[in-house]
């Protein structure tokens, strides 16, 4: 999953697309600058909004990702 999601960040031009979660949340990624990949590879974190509220999810948890080009 974790080469999928680099993929998705890394591609040009960027897509906004969807992490979905175990829980069956879903967390939006507007654009590149707004998720963040540790060295650690475990988990990451999406920033939400101007006022620096974000949502820091672990890896293992991620269930799909969906853009608008095509679900992976």
């Amino acid at each position: 999953m974790r080469e999928e999601l680099m993929r998705l960040i890394e591609q040009a031009p960027f897509v906004p697309f969807t992490i979905e979660l175990s829980s069956g949340r879903e967390v939006p990624v507007r654009s590149r600058d707004h998720i963040f990949t540790g060295a650690e590879k475990g988990s990451l974190i999406v920033v939400q909004d101007d006022h620096g509220l974000y949502d820091l999810l672990p890896v293992l948890h991620i269930t799909a990702l969906r853009s608008r080009e095509s679900a992976v």
